[in-house]
This record gives structure tokens, C-alpha cells and sequence, in this order.
């Protein structure tokens, strides 16, 4: 028997960002984390790379902050990179994690519960000593203030942080706050805290001092002025010692409010008119702030004289301002601490706003404005300044990042990170290996290639494209084989659509991934573009002129476009070319990864062709090795359903509506040879059609395998000889059949040890290990998430027997279920890669090292 050692890392992650208003950050260790489906995601946005995804959370993460290293001394706190992160949840926790210097990674130094529904924001203040304050809100319509200790020498050696402790809850039925900010009383070690919600106002409170065992928060006042719900609440501290409250608001708006002392020329101005008396203690609220004025709030602490004011209302946007951040300060090496007077805002209006007071009167304005001005997203959810202050980094709406850097008086788009925010049905590897393609109920499918540098290098994994944007939520999608870059995709619509790669994709793939063009005569568009109200990807030609031009897609002639020859364009429909189409688009070949509003807007492929018959929405589709036939199934509850429809790609006609199934055929498959075709089912049993030679009945039924299961099949794979083929299921078993005895009892090969949860992908490796044919791999999902190795060694012709070679760590595996495996081979015989994709909305790529001895 073959011995063998495996070893795993990641080597490339792609998530998207939870649409949530500020759950990104930015921390002076020049990494950033973001909340990606249950995962905090940790990301260099300089690099253009996720690093890794934290698993801990059982349900959508809402926001994360990072935490001073409180291991420092005051003064090189700020200077020192952060060890620690904190982050809140739909599961009613917060999890604090902390630096793990053996993985490179973060682990959880401690789960925070107390809440009885989702925590929607957390902020956290430092005091000298090193120990701090965490305010949580909640849709409990509860605020929880905790408490942490000075950390110990032992806790440093230990590399465990003390605990938090609850130490209060303050009641808001009905209301629900859900935004916070911390910051000191100016020239005390007071706690202030500031309080946001589904109202107008803002909820300020303050330590009593009145008791000095304890940390207890009393109501203050509220500031009113804002006309909407408050989305975001963010303290500063002056270089005069003042604190400034940036608030933002469904409203619009953005309003400033500065706390600083009551001065004598104050005092003396209130004594000259008391009529505009604006005295007020710990407990008396007087008047409103409604609108710029000199009218304040003023109350007394530690026998001291302090004033709120409005100090500024910034009006620029025109939707929503979800998200507002001041620049991170900078610190000297003498640990003096300097903040600079600008707030970057971020806004379902698409844009983000750099604010800032002139230096001659003092007004505050809009010195610079970035993002999409157009397209079809919906919005910015929130931006940040880095802390170096030469970047931008903003998420929105659809999951996607920007990222801005300034230059030459500029803020130029930089390539950046990007991912589904939705579970990831399907995903498959291009016939040549060159890229891969991922495919979610985000209604995206995704390209994903190698940005190679000076030929050889390979820089980093990046989409480069996005085949389709749809109205549906899509399910599945194969590529044509002996085609170039034609694929076929299903989703809850009832019909499938076939797409060919536009000939700008072509080009930019070959600059990016340095793939060598094949000519196979297919008459590519140049490129294609989606109307505001249509769901079909409109191909452009480009006409003598130099002018881009569309083909009416009225008729069937577009099938010459992936048939290779023939007049494609010209005859195209009933009117073949028309021109004065606005072409809201720039197709144009790139030299390096597109930007965010590139991928939306100017990479999509060109559909071809409709394919309409199933009933039910789409759930699986599959092409043939020999690029014949395509089979595709849909969603049903009846054997009239449940058939799997066969088309020839030379014409994309019906040919065959297979019968064999009473329920949904979830995966259908076909061999390496193209001569047998699999299908599995939640009727928890296989089909097994096979190939003839005759058109007009291209496949007939071998055998069913009643009960072959006890729960739904989800998966089946062919070996890379077809002499086998392995299914997993729900049950928690993979079993692996042997075709030459496929109509004998004993046509069970092998049984996989159970599992430890449902097995919902199987795949074989696409070679044998060795030269004698008699060593094979399979690599097996689970529903938890766990991604493991198993090698076969043949005993005979008819049986095979397993071991477990590999698991991959849990803390860079999926933690949802794994819906497709695809095993990438390298040069090297024995290095592989496994790329696979889950309903954790992340896509992965595993180097995948084997050592045999």
C-alpha cells in the first residue's frame, strides 16, 4: 500500500461583505476585518488579498472594531500595531479574539453573552492603566455596558486577555438603539457615551461620579436636531483637549456637536442675556438644538462648567448617510496624539464624501467626493480612511469593495477585493484550467483567473469578470466542452441561457493570466451589455467605422455564434445590426484586474441563446467531455418532473427527456469517455443512463438503484478511468460503485467510514497517483463545512479499499455546507489545488502538497 503525507494552506479566499451599514475597519497593523456572512474576514486591502476568515459566529456578523494593544504604555499605545478584535452578531453574541502568533491568525479569547437578540454595534474606550469599557447595542432594546480589567503579566504570558463582565443594562422599550461611540469628558478620565437609534435623537450619558465603587451611566440629555433615524455615531478628540460627536442620519445630514468647557467670555455673554439662559445640571434637560445657533447644552462635572453645541450640519448627500469616520490620528515618537479635522461619510447615494473646514473660515466642506455615479448598485454602506491617510476603503451594496488611493491630487481606483454576498451554488474550472467560475444566489456568476506579472509570476487570484448579472437567483452552470468559453447557466427562472465569451474578455484574459488565444473559428462579439429592464446580455460587434453596434436577438441565427463560422453577426434576427443604441458601457481590454464598476458594467459575456422546456426552477446542469450534449434537471415532486432533459449543442435543440426519478434530480454528472451519464436524487437513489448511436434516442436507462441511500443524494462523481463512481448523502456516507458489475449485487464497491455530518459533495481527483492505475483520490464536503482526502488502492478489479489522508484545518475551511469540489492539477505531479465553494458564501482555493514515500 502507498503511503503517503499531505499537507494543506490557503491560497486564495473570496467573500463579500455583509450588507450592513460599518462593518468594515481599518487598524494601524495595516490589516482590515470586515463581517462576511458569520466570519470576520481579515483582509491587507494594499495586497488585494483575504488572508483569513474567523470562524466563531453562528449567524451574521454586524460590525467589528479593533482594539488598542493595552499591553503598551499609554503613550506607544497608539503607536503600537493592534493584537486585538472584537466583533457583535445576529446570534446575540460578541466574540473578542486575539493575535494567534503560532497560525498567524486570530483565535477567540472569549465569547460575550447577555443579549436575547441580534447585537447590532459595539465601541470600546482605553483608560491609562489598561483597562476598558464596551458599550453593546442590541435589537433586545437593550444597551449593555461591560468591563474589563487591567490586563497581568500572567495574562500576557498566557497570551489571554482578561475577561469581560457585565456591569450594566440600560432599558430603551420600545426604542432600539443601534449605534454607540465612547470618548473622555475633556481633561478627565470621565466616560462619556453616546447613543443612536430608530429616532431622532441622540441619547448622551455620562460615569456618576456620585458613586466611586462602581461604573454607572446616568441620561445626560439628548441632542436634537436630526429629522430620521440616526445610522452612525463617531467621537473625536481635538488638539485643544475638545471632544466632537459626528453624527449621520436617514435624513441626509450630518451634524457636529462639540463638547468643550464653559468659558468666562461664555459665562459673561449668558449674564448679558438671560434670556438665552442655557444652565443646566447632570439631571435638567434645557431646550433643543434644532438648528445652528448659539443655543447649547450646559452642565456641570467635577464642579466644572461644560457646553454641547452644534457646531456644524453638513448637507451633500442626496440618500441615506449610513456610515461616518474621522481620520484615524497619528501619533508622534513622543506619543502626543494629533487628529485631523476630517470625516469621511459614505451614503446609499453611491458616493463617499471627504469633509473638511476651510482654513480661513473655518466652514466645513465637501473637499473631495468618490464612487459610482451611476450603474446599477444601490449604494455605499460605509468608507473609511486608512490609518497612513492615502486610502480609501469602502464596501456597498452588493457585497463589493472600493478602494481609492491618492494620487497627484486625486483619488485614483485601485484594484481591490471582491466576493459573494450570497450562498455559492456551483462552481466549475474552465476546460483548460486556466480560470474558474462561481455561481450564487447573489445572481452573479464570477470569473476568477491568475494575475500573472512579467509572464511567470503569479501576483494573486482576482475576478477579472462577471459572465452574468441576473434577476434570479442562480443555481447552476456548466462550460461547453471542446468550446472556448462557452458556458450554459440555470436559475429559479425555468429556462437556461447559453453565453460566450466576449472577444474584450478573451483579450484581457490573455493580458492578465497569460493564456494563449485558441482560434476555434467561434465569432466572438466584442461585448456585451445588459438594459436597465432586461435580463439578457445584449452582444456588440463592432462595425467597419469602429463603432460598436448590437445584434437584435429576435431570431435563432445567434447561434452561429457558438457554432463557430458562418455569418453570426450580420443576419442576426429579423434586423440584424441597428445603430443610435446608447451603449452606457466602455468595453475596453485591460492590462491588470478591473475595478468594481468595471466588473458591473463592462465585463459581461454575450448570451447566444435560450433554452426553454423544464417546468420547475433550474437546479443542475452538466455537459459532456466530448461538448455533444448538455443534461440539465430542475425542481420537482413527480416523476413527470423529475426527467432530465438532453440538448445538442450544435444546435441547442431538446433531444431526449430522461425518465428514471420520482423527485428532484440534484446532480447529474457525466462520465470522462462521455458514454454514461449519472443522475442523483432526493427519491435517495442513482440513474444511470448510457450513450447510443442513435439521434433519435441518444441515451437509454441501464439501472436504478432503489434506496441506494438513506437520506437525499446530493453528489456523484466519475473516477478518472470511469471505472467508478462515488455518491455522497445526507445518511453521512459516500459509497463507490463499480461499473463492470453495475447490474450485479455486487456492484458496491466500497463504503467510506460514516461521517461526522451529511456528505453533500464528492470528487475525484482527475489522475491516478501512481502509473499502474491502482491508486485513487477522493476528496469529500461535508455540511458542517469539513473538506477531507481519502486514497483508494484497487484490491482487484472490483473493490477498493479507503483511508483518510488529509483534513483540512477548520480554522481556513468552510463552516456551511461545501456544494462543489474541483481538483486543479499543477505541473507538479504531485501538488494539486482544490478550489471549492459553500453556502457560506465563500469560494477557496487549497494548495493541496502530497509527499509519497
Amino acid at each position: 500500500m502507498t503511503k503517503i503525507n499531505v499537507t494543506s494552506n490557503i491560497d486564495f479566499i473570496s467573500i463579500g461583505a455583509n450588507c450592513l451599514g460599518d462593518c468594515l475597519v481599518w487598524g494601524k497593523n495595516k490589516l482590515a476585518a470586515y463581517g462576511a456572512q458569520n466570519f470576520v474576514a481579515i483582509v491587507d486591502p494594499i495586497k488585494s488579498k483575504v488572508l483569513n476568515t474567523l470562524p466563531g459566529h453562528k449567524d451574521r456578523v454586524n460590525h467589528v472594531i479593533w482594539l488598542p494593544n493595552v499591553l503598551k504604555e499609554y503613550e506607544n499605545r497608539y503607536l503600537s500595531n493592534e493584537i486585538e478584535l472584537m466583533s457583535c452578531s445576529s446570534d446575540n453574541t460578541i466574540i473578542s479574539w486575539i493575535r494567534d502568533q503560532e497560525r498567524d491568525t486570530f483565535k477567540i479569547n472569549q465569547i460575550l453573552t447577555g443579549h436575547t437578540d441580534s447585537v447590532t454595534n459595539i465601541t470600546t474606550l482605553d483608560f491609562k492603566d489598561g483597562s476598558m469599557l464596551l458599550c453593546s447595542t442590541s435589537a433586545d432594546n437593550t444597551v449593555k455596558i461591560w468591563k474589563r480589567s487591567v490586563p497581568t503579566q500572567a495574562n500576557i504570558d498566557s497570551n489571554q486577555m482578561p475577561q469581560w463582565e457585565m456591569i450594566q443594562s440600560i432599558d430603551f422599550k420600545p426604542r432600539c438603539m443601534e449605534c454607540c461611540s465612547f470618548s473622555f469628558i475633556p481633561d478627565t478620565e470621565i466616560p462619556i457615551l453616546a447613543l443612536g437609534g430608530l429616532e431622532p435623537k441622540i441619547h448622551i450619558y455620562i460615569q456618576n461620579t456620585d458613586d466611586k465603587e462602581k461604573i454607572q451611566f446616568k441620561k445626560l440629555m439628548a441632542l436634537q436636531g436630526h429629522q430620521d433615524w440616526i445610522k452612525c455615531l463617531s467621537f473625536c478628540t481635538t488638539d485643544e483637549g475638545d471632544i466632537v460627536l459626528a453624527s449621520s442620519s436617514q435624513d441626509f445630514k450630518i451634524r457636529l456637536w462639540r463638547l468643550s468647557k464653559f468659558t468666562a467670555q461664555q459665562q459673561q455673554q449668558l449674564n448679558a442675556d438671560p434670556a438665552d439662559k442655557l444652565l443646566n445640571s447632570l439631571s435638567t434637560q434645557v431646550g433643543g438644538v434644532t438648528s445652528l445657533s448659539s443655543k447649547g447644552y450646559l452642565f456641570n462635572c467635577n464642579n466644572t462648567k461644560y457646553i454641547f453645541m452644534l457646531e456644524s450640519v453638513l448637507s451633500g448627500h442626496e440618500d441615506w448617510v449610513y456610515s461616518i469616520h474621522w481620520k484615524p490620528t497619528t501619533t508622534n515618537a513622543e506619543g502626543k496624539r494629533h487628529q485631523e479635522m476630517l470625516i469621511i461619510s459614505a451614503s446609499m447615494d453611491k458616493t463617499a464624501m471627504i469633509w473638511k473646514p476651510d482654513t480661513n473660515t473655518g466652514i466645513w466642506i465637501d473637499e473631495y467626493r468618490v464612487g459610482d455615479m451611476g450603474g446599477n448598485i444601490l449604494g455605499l454602506y460605509g468608507a473609511l480612511v486608512s490609518p497612513c491617510g492615502e486610502y480609501i476603503f469602502a464596501h456597498g451594496y452588493n457585497g463589493a469593495f472600493h478602494l481609492w488611493k491618492f494620487q497627484d491630487g486625486m483619488w485614483l481606483p485601485q484594484i481591490t477585493i471582491s466576493g459573494h454576498f450570497g450562498p455559492v451554488q456551483d462552481l466549475s474550472l474552465s476546460p483548460d484550467n486556466s480560470y474558474f467560475i462561481s455561481c450564487s444566489t447573489d445572481r452573479t456568476l464570477r470569473l476568477f483567473s491568475e494575475w500573472k506579472k512579467d509572464g511567470k509570476q503569479v501576483e494573486s487570484w482576482n475576478e477579472i469578470a462577471r459572465p452574468q448579472i441576473h434577476g434570479y437567483d442562480l443555481e447552476c452552470f456548466t462550460f461547453v466542452y471542446k468550446k472556448t468559453h462557452v458556458i450554459v447557466s440555470g436559475a429559479e427562472e425555468k429556462i437556461m441561457r447559453v453565453f460566450v465569451g466576449s472577444q474584450n474578455f478573451v483579450d484581457t484574459l490573455c493580458n492578465i493570466s497569460k493564456v494563449v488565444p485558441v482560434n476555434d473559428g467561434t465569432q466572438r462579439p466584442l461585448a456585451a451589455n445588459q438594459p436597465s429592464l432586461g435580463l439578457s446580455n445584449k452582444p456588440y460587434f463592432s462595425d467597419q467605422d469602429g463603432n460598436l453596434v448590437v445584434v437584435d436577438d429576435g431570431g435563432d441565427d445567434n447561434n452561429a455564434l457558438v457554432q463557430g463560422g458562418g455569418g453570426g453577426g450580420e443576419e442576426g434576427g429579423d434586423g440584424g445590426y441597428f445603430d443610435g443604441d446608447e451603449v452606457p458601457f466602455n468595453p475596453e481590454v485591460l492590462g491588470e484586474p478591473p475595478v468594481e464598476e468595471h466588473l458591473l458594467q463592462s465585463s459581461l459575456w454575450p448570451e447566444v441563446q435560450k433554452l426553454y422546456g423544464h417546468g420547475n426552477e433550474m437546479v443542475a446542469v452538466s455537459c459532456s467531455y466530448d461538448g455533444a450534449y448538455v443534461a440539465s434537471a430542475c425542481r420537482s415532486s413527480s416523476a413527470d418532473q423529475a426527467t432530465v432533459r438532453i440538448w445538442n449543442t450544435s444546435n441547442w435543440k431538446e433531444v431526449a427527456n430522461l425518465k428514471g426519478h420520482t423527485l428532484t434530480v440534484v446532480n447529474i454528472t457525466f462520465s470522462h469517455n462521455s458514454q454514461y451519464l449519472l443522475g442523483v436524487s432526493r427519491d435517495r437513489m442513482w440513474t444511470l443512463w448510457q450513450r447510443t448511436e442513435n439521434p433519435a434516442e441518444p441515451f437509454v436507462k441501464v439501472i436504478s438503484a432503489p434506496k441506494a441511500h438513506g437520506r437525499i443524494i446530493w453528489s456523484g462523481s466519475w473516477s478518472h478511468d470511469d471505472k467508478f463512481f462515488a455518491t455522497g448523502a445526507r445518511d453521512k456516507v459516500v459509497k463507490v460503485w463499480c461499473l463492470q458489475n453495475i447490474r450485479e449485487k455486487s456492484a458496491l464497491a466500497s463504503t467510506l467510514p460514516t461521517f461526522g455530518s451529511g456528505v453533500t459533495c464528492v470528487e475525484f481527483a482527475p489522475k491516478s497517483l501512481n502509473a499502474d492505475e491502482k491508486t485513487y483520490l477522493l476528496a469529500v464536503g461535508e455540511e458542517d463545512g469539513k473538506i477531507t482526502v481519502w486514497k483508494g488502492d484497487l484490491k482487484d478489479d472490483l473493490t477498493i479499499e479507503w483511508g483518510c489522508i488529509h483534513t483540512v484545518a477548520p480554522h481556513i475551511s468552510h463552516t456551511s455546507d461545501v456544494r462543489r469540489i474541483r481538483w486543479r492539477s499543477i505541473d507538479n505531479n504531485n501538488t494539486y489545488q482544490l478550489v471549492t465553494c459553500s453556502t457560506d458564501n465563500s469560494v477557496r482555493l487549497f494548495n493541496l502538497n502530497l509527499n509519497i514515500e
